[in-house]
């Protein structure tokens, strides 16, 4: 028997020579929770440590280059970006290498990985026909993968991203995706993406944070997002991103008192790393106190962020805010001037070109008491005060001296209020009579009006009568909040029967 014993440890260290240990998924993952937590020094350790261990294998240089990666598109340094590529390109020289001898779906998934988060720097550094070359690399490899192992369904995630973003490609890059061969289809990627949230292992994680991505900003589907964001949050309560699009949900469904926390979850961190997301949880703080008509409070959110941000994205609209604030305060000489920064944003932002069309606009008229006085009551309804808000609202149209685009806005408004009271009918009849009042130049009113009208058919089983308001939309001329619009559409558009 002792024999045997012995034999059987000779024959395990002879194994143990022969096929030195490989790296675990279980390795992998501790280094992975580390970074998700933004515990940085513990993911480069875990990381390190892997390459130490085993310099040829191309998958620790892959994931410590995600470290990098987090970094560049927290602060924009091109040092991060330099560093992200260094890493990323030894990786996949090495995965390269490994696939010269043998083919696998492990190898394809990884390569498939590494340009997957290539594509994501080349967007962000505004390199969009690189970052379509490098999706469609990403794609291939992928596609391979999950041909050669159908189960390996941390690879459907890629996919599905693709199939999502790609199926929404700017107009003007639709040329550079027809050359390149490029289609997609956006059901499919939502699915795939689910796929990976019910059975991905490493990239589980990354699927539930971008699922929950397409359901806050693309699905509108605020309910499934909060929930996929309050797990991420609980099991990483230090990711500053998690905190924040937890915060953005929760203000969007009008929960002001938990989006504020974990603003300031954000902002007292104090984290260098990340300014992108501590200073847009500024601008967003500045929301919340708008929202509750805490003006002085608003505008000092808003000049921390603009004081802060790493780029102009928001600022017109930030600036336009803060005009509003003091305005309303009474300091209309001090709001004047703000009003003609607001021009000083992201032209590609919705807000931002909103901003500098009535920032213009302010700057050279004053605000009306009637106009002051809908800001307020609108601000009412994010404070679901609805009842209040509804009273307000109504005894308001009854003034024989408000303009029509100001009679129309507030229909709208009692829309939704009615809407959130589930008062369909009511709702129907608000949105009717908003789209009846003429407008001169809010056109967004009657965009808005014509999908809360959908909404309140849908509800009723008035499912015709919901395609009927939807198409209406499509003929509008140019208005603002257009892509936001859209996607709500795309929302109710879904659940509409075929």
């Amino acid at each position: 028997m002792k024999k045997l014993i012995f034999i059987a440890i000779l024959f395990l260290i002879l194994i143990s020579n022969i096929f030195p240990q490989q790296i675990t998924d279980k390795q992998i993952q501790i280094g992975l929770d580390k970074i998700y937590n933004f515990n940085w020094d513990d993911g480069f350790r875990a990381f390190n440590s892997i390459i130490k261990k085993h310099p040829d294998d191309p998958r620790g240089y892959h994931y410590k280059s995600i470290i990098f990666l987090w970094y560049y598109l927290g602060n924009l340094n091109e040092t991060n970006l330099d560093s992200f590529n260094y890493f990323s390109d030894k990786s996949l020289e090495l995965a390269n290498q490994d696939l010269d001898s043998k083919n696998s779906a492990e190898l394809k998934y990884l390569i498939g990985s590494i340009y997957y988060n290539k594509s994501i720097a080349e967007a962000r550094s505004g390199n969009y026909l690189q970052a379509l070359w490098t999706s469609n690399q990403m794609k291939s490899n992928l596609e391979e993968a999950v041909k050669i192992k159908p189960n390996l369904y941390d690879a459907y995630l890629g996919l599905g991203l693709y199939n999502f973003a790609l199926s929404q490609i700017p107009s003007t890059l639709e040329w550079a995706a027809n050359l390149v061969g490029i289609t997609a289809d956006k059901e499919l990627g939502l699915d795939y993406v689910k796929l990976t949230v019910q059975k991905g292992k490493l990239s589980k994680i990354d699927a539930q944070y971008y699922l929950s991505q397409l359901y806050s900003r693309v699905i509108v589907d605020h309910p499934a997002a909060k929930e996929l964001l309050n797990n991420l949050v609980k099991r990483y309560p230090k990711n500053l991103l998690f905190n924040f699009s937890l915060a953005w949900v929760e203000y969007e469904m009008n929960d002001l008192t938990n989006a504020e926390k974990h603003l300031r979850t954000v902002i007292k961190s104090e984290d260098e790393l990340y300014p992108f997301v501590v200073s847009n949880s500024n601008y967003l703080l500045g929301n919340v106190f708008f929202a509750r008509s805490q003006f002085d409070s608003a505008k000092i959110y808003y000049n921390n962020y603009i004081k802060s941000a790493i780029n102009d994205d928001y600022k017109g609209y930030a600036n336009f805010q803060i005009g509003l604030c003091l305005e309303i305060s009474g300091n209309r000489k001090e709001a004047v001037k703000y009003y003609e920064k607001s021009s000083e944003g992201n032209s590609d932002i919705e807000e931002d070109l909103f901003a500098e069309r009535k920032g213009d606009e302010y700057a050279n008229r004053k605000l009306t008491s009637s106009e002051i006085r809908l800001i307020k009551f609108s601000n009412l309804i994010k404070q679901n005060k609805l009842a209040a808000a509804k009273d307000s609202l109504e005894n308001y149209i009854e003034q024989n001296k408000i303009s029509n685009d100001l009679k129309a806005e507030a229909k709208l408004y009692l829309s939704e209020v009615s809407f959130k009271q589930k008062r369909y009918q009511e709702a129907l009849d608000y949105a009717v009579d908003c789209i009846k009042t003429e407008i001169e130049n809010e056109r967004w009113v009657h965009a808005y009006a014509y999908y809360l009208g959908a909404w309140s058919s849908y509800s009723q089983k008035k499912y015709i009568d919901s395609k009927l308001f939807l198409d209406q939309i499509s003929g509008l001329d140019d208005y603002d909040f257009r892509n936001s619009l859209e996607n709500k559409i795309y929302s109710l558009q879904r659940l509409l029967p075929k």
